[in-house]
């Protein structure tokens, strides 16, 4: 028999080609040269298949990347979508938004989107959409100029507003990270600042914000106001020369202001109020429901804005006599409506009470400043924070005192001061 002789050559290359299969046998995950300079890169984790293309113009280069994408998979770092920001915005908008808001609230968002976002953003893949980014296109987009067509000259956009934009943004990664698009929400921890700002309306803007975080009556005005507001609906109520129609708007439009001072309700739960969730043997306000106006649509009913909304607490006895008196008006006029203010304009209601307050000589705030008044009304009282956030309905206590913080510091201060006198 003759003896087989090999190549050293040949027997090097049969080692090397051995000892390669027995490498991708351990390695996890597999590869496919495309012999452009290009790799295919697969792995399997949990029944979900992973894939991406990669720069590699050898085997070894394949392996190298392949270990790093496997490792990536496991950790949850690798996104598993080819999606740009538009794209996925597109799909948060129809999954997310329009399903559980309002038609007015969708009709910013996308305005928001489509004019200042996603021209920005918008061919950004997700997992490009890196903190670094965001941040640049957030220090670009504070600077830029309002762009209303309707006016001579547009100013720098308001920093509220550029916080706005960046809680969109945030809503729509967040969602990403929800469906497992996303390891963590790339805007997370980003800040905007507004201090190097030199452009002097950006500047005053600020300022005004942070003076009129919160604008209430204090105790003296919440007095003068109150007894006002009940001399003139008990004026109304029982003039002889004016129609029961009449009666029943101007009346109506005090008391709700008047309820609003005493309960501290918001206005969407003010408008949303039957006979049922206002009693007046049992001194109850009872909050189950919000009512809404949208362009498009008209008043609407809808869910709380929280399931902490939803309350049932003690009216005020001062408030009784006057909601006695505003039902026998609702029978006046066979008033069918389930909803005791429905034939109040909403927007209409806080623009009268702008009117009203420059007509009667007092100082100015806003409809929703009636709620803050209330509450703040109740901590000089002394009344507990925790007390006053279940009476207002809100999410829990700390977002009272973050609201009522200056308040609270007033109070402390307050109390200093009245130690010094003992």
């Amino acid at each position: 028999m003759s003896e087989i002789t090999i190549d050293a050559d040949i027997l090097q290359q049969l080692i090397k080609q051995a000892t390669t299969k027995e490498n991708k046998k351990r390695q996890e995950g597999s590869y496919q040269l495309y012999g452009n300079g290009k790799a295919r890169l697969y792995y399997m984790l949990n029944r979900v298949p992973y894939r991406t293309t990669v720069e590699a113009k050898n085997d070894e280069e394949a392996e190298s990347k392949l270990a790093i994408f496997v490792d990536e998979v496991k950790k949850g770092a690798f996104i598993n979508t080819n999606y740009t920001f538009s794209e996925f915005a597109q799909i948060w908008l129809d999954e997310k938004v329009r399903p559980n808001a309002a038609a007015k609230c969708v009709k910013k968002y996308i305005g928001a989107l489509n004019n200042r976002i996603l021209p920005y953003l918008g061919n950004i893949k997700l997992k490009d959409l890196t903190k670094r980014k965001l941040e640049n296109y957030f220090n670009e987009i504070k600077n830029t100029k309002t762009n209303y067509t309707n006016r001579k000259e547009n100013a720098t956009v308001k920093p509220d507003t550029v916080r706005k934009w960046k809680s969109i943004i945030h809503a729509c990664l967040e969602y990403a990270v929800d469906c497992e698009l996303l390891y963590k929400n790339p805007c997370d921890k980003i800040k905007i600042t507004f201090t190097n700002t030199t452009d002097e309306k950006t500047i005053k803007e600020l300022v005004k914000q942070k003076r009129e975080k919160i604008n209430p009556y204090n105790l003296s005005e919440f007095k003068d106001v109150c007894s006002i507001l009940e001399k003139e609906f008990l004026n109304y109520y029982y003039a002889k020369n004016i129609s029961n129609e009449k009666k029943l708007r101007e009346c109506g439009r005090r008391f709700l202001i008047l309820l609003d001072l005493k309960t501290g309700m918001r206005r969407s739960e003010l408008f949303g109020l039957c006979r049922d969730d206002l009693l007046i043997i049992e001194s109850i306000f009872d909050v189950n429901k919000s009512r809404h106006y949208e362009s498009s649509i008209g008043k609407i009913t809808k869910y709380p804005k929280t399931d902490s909304s939803i309350r049932r607490k003690s009216l005020p006895k001062s408030i009784l006599k006057y909601l006695e008196l505003y039902y026998e008006l609702l029978d006046n006029v066979n008033y069918e409506n389930p909803y005791i203010f429905d034939y109040l304009s909403i927007d209409g209601t806080c623009s009268w009470f702008d009117k009203w307050q420059d007509k009667n000589n007092i100082r100015n705030i806003r409809f929703h400043d009636l709620r803050h008044t209330h509450a703040t009304i109740l901590l000089a009282l002394g009344v507990d924070v925790k007390t006053i956030s279940e009476r207002l309905g809100h999410a829990d206590i700390q977002t009272t005192l973050n609201i009522y913080a200056d308040v609270l510091k007033e109070l402390d201060r307050a109390s200093a001061e009245k130690i010094d006198k003992l």
